[in-house]
C-alpha cells in the first residue's frame, strides 16, 4: 500500500496549543452529506449528513516536556473527526475505526480525521501518474455528483484550514497539501493514504472502489490509520539522521509491515477473534506458493509475515508494535535495517511456513535457530 505523507516539520516534538474543538467540529459539519457507494457489497443503509466527532481530554504522561521549548504551552482537548461520503460505512462506524486505532497508541497526535469516499470500476489497467501530477494511482469512475465530490473535497480543506497549533512552516504547505487530495478526488484515484499537515494533526484518508468489500475498507482505513499515527517514519527520521529518505528505502518493510499486523489484529479484535496469526501465514504462503522467489523486500503480506516470526523469535515486541512506540522514536531505523543478523534471518526464512491439517505455523527450528 502507497504512504503518501504531506510536509511536516522537521523536529522532535510538537507544542500543544490551543484549539477550541467546538468551533472544528461546526466548521467540519458544515461539510456534510452522503453519496452512493461504489462498492459491491455496499449496503443501502444511509450515511448521515452530521459528521462523527469525539473530544478527550489529554494524557499528562504524553505531554510535551516544558523544557524543551521556551514557547509557552497550552493544552488543549484532542479531537478525533471522522466523515464517510459512502453507503454501506456510516460515519459514526468510521469513527469507531479511527477511536479504536487512536485508542492503542502510546502517544497519539492531539488530532486525528478520518474520511471516506466511494469511487467506481477502474477506467485505467494500470496507474496513471500523468493523471495526479506523478502520484501513482488509477483513475475510476466516479459515483458521487459534482455537488457531493465538491463536499469531499471542501471536507478535507475545511478540517485542515480549521487546525489549531501547527507551525508557521506547515501552515505554510496547506494549500499544495490540499490542492493534492481534491486531485486525487476529482480524479478518481484509488488512493489510501495518511495525510499530516502538522505534526499533532494528521488523518487517514480512502477512497472506496467498487471492488472492495467492507472488510476490506476496514483493512485498509486501519493500515492507513497506523501510519499517520507513527510518530517518526523514513521522512520525519531522514533529516534528524542526516540521511537521505531515498537512501532508506530498505527500512519501508519495516512500517509496512507493522502497519498490516496492526491492521489484521485490529480487525480480529474487534470481531472477537483470535485468527489473526492464521490469516498472515496462510496469506503469505498463497503468495509464496504464486510466486516462490518473491522476496521480503517485494510484499506487504510477506513483510507481515516477517514481523510475527520476530514476534515469535522475541525480537520484536508485539505490544510495541501495537501500541507504535517504535515509531516515537528513530531507533527502528537502526534496529530493523536488513543488514542486522536478525532482520537478515527473518528475510531469509520468513516463509518457512508450515501447514499441519489446516493450520499455519513456523516450525520450532526457526523460531529457535
Amino acid at each position: 500500500m502507497l504512504h503518501l505523507v504531506f510536509n511536516r516539520a522537521k523536529r522532535q516534538r510538537a507544542l500543544t496549543v490551543v484549539a477550541v474543538a467546538g468551533a472544528l467540529s461546526m466548521t467540519l459539519a458544515a461539510c456534510g452529506g452522503a453519496g452512493d457507494s461504489g462498492s459491491d457489497n455496499a449496503s443501502d443503509n444511509a450515511v448521515p449528513d452530521s459528521v462523527a466527532t469525539q473530544s478527550e481530554t489529554p494524557s499528562a504522561a504524553n505531554a510535551p516536556d516544558p523544557a524543551e521549548s521556551s514557547t509557552p504551552i497550552v493544552d488543549r482537548e484532542p479531537t478525533r473527526v471522522a466523515k464517510s461520503f459512502a453507503k454501506g460505512i456510516a460515519s459514526d462506524e468510521l469513527l469507531g475505526w479511527l477511536e479504536a486505532a487512536v485508542g492503542e497508541m502510546v502517544d497519539p497526535p492531539t488530532d486525528f480525521m478520518g474520511l471516506l469516499w466511494p469511487v467506481g470500476s477502474a477506467l485505467d489497467d494500470e496507474p496513471d501518474p500523468s493523471a495526479f501530477d506523478g502520484d501513482p494511482f488509477r483513475e475510476h469512475a466516479a459515483v458521487l455528483d459534482d455537488s457531493e465530490i465538491d463536499e469531499v473535497v471542501a471536507f478535507f480543506a475545511d478540517w485542515q484550514s480549521g487546525l489549531q497549533g501547527c507551525e508557521p512552516e506547515e501552515i505554510g504547505g496547506f494549500d499544495e497539501g490540499a490542492q493534492r487530495v481534491e486531485r486525487w478526488i476529482r480524479g478518481g484515484a484509488d488512493v489510501a493514504t495518511a495525510p499530516d499537515p502538522c505534526l499533532k494533526s494528521r488523518s487517514a484518508i480512502l477512497a472506496w472502489t467498487a471492488n472492495q468489500d467492507k472488510e476490506t475498507a476496514r483493512h485498509i482505513f486501519f493500515h492507513e490509520a497506523y501510519h499517520g499515527l507513527s510518530n517518526y517514519l523514513l521522512r520525519q527520521c531522514a533529516p534528524i539522521l542526516n540521511r537521505a529518505e531515498d537512501s532508506m528505502d530498505d527500512l519501508r518493510w519495516f512500517a509496512e509491515g507493522t502497519a498490516d499486523y496492526f491492521s489484521l489484529f485490529m480487525q480480529a479484535q474487534q470481531d472477537g477473534r483470535d485468527d489473526y496469526e492464521q490469516r498472515i501465514l496462510e496469506r503469505a504462503q498463497l503468495d509464496l506458493q504464486g510466486d516462490p522467489g518473491m522476496t521480503m523486500a517485494s510484499n506487504t503480506y510477506l513483510q507481515t509475515a516477517g514481523i510475527l516470526l520476530m514476534i515469535k523469535r522475541g525480537l520484536v515486541s508485539q505490544e510495541k508494535v501495537i501500541d507504535g512506540s517504535y515509531f516515537t522514536n528513530c531507533d527502528w531505523i537502526e534496529t530493523f535495517d536488513p543488514s542486522q543478523p536478525e532482520v537478515k534471518f527473518a528475510f531469509d526464512n520468513f516463509g518457512q511456513i508450515e501447514s499441519v491439517d489446516g493450520e499455519f505455523a513456523y516450525p520450532d527450528e526457526v523460531i529457535n535457530g
